[in-house]
């Protein structure tokens, strides 16, 4: 809910009125999450906590120090090993090459991508091949994820993904991949 009222608050204003209009949903969504968990007398879930931001929370954007996040990468025994085909490929891509058919490194598919000059979306949503009606639900409740340019996203590459990017001109490698850390 945070994340997705700080993306509400840094809108350009190019943003299409349909990604406006998805985070704004999105927000509604996890307010009344919110206020269910609350009236329930559950906990806060931690994510949706209020942090004091940190001093450096109002530097500008500088992409030259741009590194893949260290809090957000999905574990495997055998990340980016290509003697396996089934075993996932990890790596890092700028936002500005994301392109539809590619997965996230959270498992989610990338069914759109806007670039704008400061922005790029990316609406995912969470693929379902076991479940042929689910996952046609899920791709008509997408996600919008929003990032600079710049921007390092984690990324995957799964079996049943349709674009591989871990091979374009700017992928990175994942740095939490065993080839990456001797």
């Amino acid at each position: 809910m945070i994340a997705t009222a700080g993306a509400v608050r840094q809108l350009p204003e190019e943003a299409t009125e349909w990604h406006v209009r998805r985070l704004a949903n999105e927000l509604a969504d996890a307010v009344v999450d919110l206020d269910a968990r609350m009236r329930a007398g559950l906990n806060v879930p931690s994510a949706w906590q209020v942090v004091a931001p940190g001093a450096d929370a109002h530097q500008a954007h500088d992409p030259s120090d741009a590194r893949a996040p260290d809090d957000n990468r999905a574990q495997d025994d055998e990340p980016g090993d290509r003697s396996n085909p089934d075993a996932p490929v990890f790596y890092c891509l700028r936002a500005a090459d994301l392109e539809e058919g590619m997965s996230t490194d959270d498992g989610q598919d990338i069914v759109s991508v806007t670039v704008l000059e400061d922005w790029v979306f990316a609406d995912v949503y969470t693929p379902r091949s076991d479940d042929p009606q689910q996952d046609e639900e899920n791709r008509h409740e997408t996600e919008c994820r929003m990032y600079r340019p710049d921007e390092l996203v984690g990324m995957a590459t799964f079996v049943d993904t349709e674009i591989d990017g871990s091979e374009a001109d700017g992928a990175q490698p994942d740095p939490h991949s065993p080839s990456c850390s001797d």
